[in-house]
């Protein structure tokens, strides 16, 4: 790929290929492409910041459009999946690893050099529809920090939500750690290169 240079921003010629490159749309995911190298530092918090924005955005246009009593289906299970402490173990659990295959599709398809193909869209795509098709009930299949905040600040409502931060982030560093010790690329791994 040829590399971008913008001469007004000489700090941001590094980045510049990263940010035109597609979107995040999850804190885990660009979690995920930091630890492997696939995201520059300088952008995380930025990347971040921005998701956290539009998850807000999203949940409160969400509850602008939709009527009061159809508003808890607007939410995407964020209020309704976990509603006792037993449900919690196997709610963290699923997080986590629904997190692990959605940002293992979306680094080892994307971004790892040995793996990358131009299908990581339909893999991407296909492991968000699997995992929520396996994980819908048991935890409301969130596996994005970003998706769970905006309708829990929107809504006030904060029980267990710790688990969709936790879950997802957990999910993330096992896959960041995955990747650079065993199956990334010789360039991405830190031992058995």
């Amino acid at each position: 790929t040829p590399r971008l240079e913008h001469p007004a921003f000489p700090l941001l010629n590094d980045c510049l290929p990263l940010i035109c490159s597609g979107g995040h749309f999850n804190p885990a995911v660009s979690l995920g492409a930091w630890l492997i190298g696939g995201l520059n530092l300088v952008l995380v918090i930025p990347y971040w910041i921005s998701q956290l924005c539009g998850g807000l955005i999203g949940a409160t246009l969400a509850k602008v459009m939709a009527t009061p009593d159809r508003y808890v289906n607007t939410t995407g299970a964020a209020f309704t999946g976990i509603v006792s402490d037993t449900q919690v173990p196997s709610a963290l659990v699923g997080e986590i690893v629904m997190t692990m295959f959605l940002v293992l599709a979306v680094c080892m398809g994307a971004i790892n050099e040995k793996t990358r193909t131009p299908l990581a869209p339909f893999c991407i795509g296909f492991t968000v529809t699997a995992d929520i098709l396996a994980g819908g009930g048991i935890s409301g299949a969130c596996m994005n920090p970003a998706r769970a905040f905006g309708p829990a600040l929107v809504a006030s409502y904060w029980d267990y939500h710790w688990v969709y931060w936790v879950g997802p982030m957990v999910g993330s560093l096992l896959v960041g750690a995955l990747i650079r010790l065993l199956i990334g690329d010789t360039k991405t791994r830190l031992f058995l290169k």
